[in-house]
């Protein structure tokens, strides 16, 4: 197949050489076709190798995965906590830890990824819980970053709940809706935070959090609700685009640089652009080549911004210095078909992320192509098809279905996902019964006897007999006066307080009516 290209480009190459200008004499049509037929194959080959990189990356990826084991922890909120989201946010700082570096084999070979942790809040039937999905080898991270900020808190693993209900629509049972978020603006601008709650007369914040946890108790019986956070530390890229932009604010802009595509357009165009421009006249490098003009710079440019302009580079930079992670969010409502209300629920999902917006920098917005809807008959064919994917991308975690990343700050995170104060009245959410405390110090600690250095095992019960007679017998030996009967009866059995462990413990040690028992012995 190679050859029916090659034949006609070397002839065509050939004839070109020997008579540029009448070659360029030809209608342009034929041109055209002759630059499609030399040139046509290498988009094609560029965009398939492509396709296939990406292919052969997930299909590595996706093992990789498999292989990763995964806990649910659920954490049982303390029930009277002054700690604001500040504590929550130095948490998130800490999880950062978790990225490491991936060299190319790991990548390509392996299929390894950065981890991905899920922070939900689930109402069950009006019943509250905040959970956490991390891979098993992090949940030592996951537990001593809760308790250094929330020593009363109770973490345990529970099941996956989300496995329990179908992914399968339509359902005969249950019915769903859901949403994935995104933001309206690019990820530089950020949105409402809880320090943009906090009244700064009483520096009381009023927590946005308090709305979200009274309308999932709205929750009846067979309804459910849930929030899915998904959190992966990646690269910083999105902090540096920030920067870059506050400096075009400001006129200190960089120098235009090419980009691969135009380098590689005018290193080709060079060699033949001499002998076109020679015999023709025409400056082929200027006519195809990106050319790019520098802009005139005004140096008082940073003396004239406005103020909206001020506070949107503060803004910008303010989210920029803080530790960023990828960020996902899903937003689902399932219940069964006799109590499923989804006008209701789609007005409370809105008004959730809502309270975060901020009109002069960012705000969610709903991802359109994962929302399933019926307005109309063509909107219907793809309902299921919809609802089949937001299940299956809530129930797997997936990092790889639906909308892409955001980019959210520790600040922003721990604004979506914190414990409820003591001012909070927190309806059905569920909380630790008691007080998390440590053992003393000096607190004995008992061994079993197997593990005691210098343990001999009891094969025998005549064990303890023998090895007493051929002890006494060795010392009797031994010792050159004679010993008489009396002080014979006064030497003490070493052996006498030896237990053994196939034996009960009564049997073999003597009981003396005269012992008295200490009374502060360890229990």
């Amino acid at each position: 197949m190679f050859s029916l290209f090659a034949i006609p480009i070397v002839s065509q190459g050939t004839g070109l050489v020997s008579s540029v200008p009448s070659y360029f004499s030809q209608p342009v049509d034929a041109i055209l076709f002759d630059v499609l037929i030399w040139f046509g194959w290498i988009p094609i080959i560029i965009t398939l190798g492509w396709g296939f990189t990406q292919m052969w990356l997930d299909y590595r990826r996706g093992l990789y995965s498999a292989k990763l084991k995964y806990i649910i922890l659920a954490v049982d909120v303390p029930t009277a906590t002054e700690q604001t989201p500040k504590a929550l946010e130095n948490f998130f700082a800490s999880i950062y830890g978790t990225k490491s570096s991936i060299t190319w084999k790991e990548k390509w070979i392996y299929g390894k990824l950065h981890p991905v942790f899920s922070f939900e809040i689930i109402s069950t039937e009006g019943y509250i819980r905040f959970l956490i999905r991390t891979q098993a080898r992090f949940r030592d991270v996951m537990e001593a970053g809760i308790y250094a900020q929330y020593p009363d808190t109770e973490i345990f693993e529970v099941e996956d709940y989300a496995k329990t209900f179908p992914n399968e629509f339509p359902n005969d049972e249950y019915e769903m809706w859901g949403v994935e978020m995104t933001f309206d603006k690019p990820s530089m601008y950020p949105i409402r935070t809880y320090v943009d709650f906090e009244d700064r007369m009483s520096q009381e914040i009023k927590d946005p959090l308090g709305l979200t946890l009274e309308q999932l108790a709205k929750m009846r019986a067979g309804e459910h609700f849930w929030i899915q956070i998904l959190v992966q530390p990646s690269s910083n890229d999105w902090a540096k685009a920030s920067v870059k932009h506050v400096r075009k604010i400001y006129g200190d802009e960089d120098a235009p640089h090419k980009n691969v595509l135009a380098s590689t357009l005018d290193s080709f165009i060079s060699w033949p652009s001499g002998l076109i421009n020679e015999t023709l006249g025409i400056d082929l490098a200027g006519l195809l080549s990106s050319q790019t003009t520098l802009k005139e710079v005004d140096p008082w440019k940073a003396f004239k911004i406005t103020l909206p302009q001020k506070d949107e580079a503060e803004a910008i930079l303010r989210k920029a210095t803080k530790v960023g992670f990828g960020v996902k969010i899903r937003i689902l409502y399932t219940a069964r078909k006799s109590v499923f209300q989804k006008v209701e629920r789609t007005g409370m999902v809105k008004g959730i992320l809502n309270q975060y917006s901020h009109l002069n920098f960012n705000k969610f917005a709903l991802y359109i192509p994962q929302v399933p809807k019926d307005d109309y008959f063509w909107m219907r064919w793809e309902y299921t098809k919809k609802q089949r994917r937001l299940m299956t991308g809530y129930q797997k975690r997936s990092w790889g279905i639906g909308a892409d990343p955001i980019w959210l700050n520790v600040e922003e995170l721990a604004t979506l996902w914190h414990f409820p104060t003591i001012t909070m009245k927190a309806p059905l959410v569920k909380k630790s019964e008691s007080k998390r405390g440590e053992p003393p110090v000096g607190l004995p600690i008992t061994y079993l006897e197997e593990t005691l250095p210098g343990f001999i095992p009891v094969k025998e019960e005549g064990y303890k007999q023998t090895h007493v007679s051929e002890l006494a017998q060795q010392h009797k030996s031994a010792s050159e006066p004679k010993v008489s009967s009396e002080s014979m009866s006064d030497l003490t059995d070493p052996f006498e307080d030896l237990v053994q462990p196939n034996l009960p413990h009564e049997t073999l040690r003597k009981s003396s009516e005269d012992d008295d028992v200490p009374p502060n012995l360890p229990i």
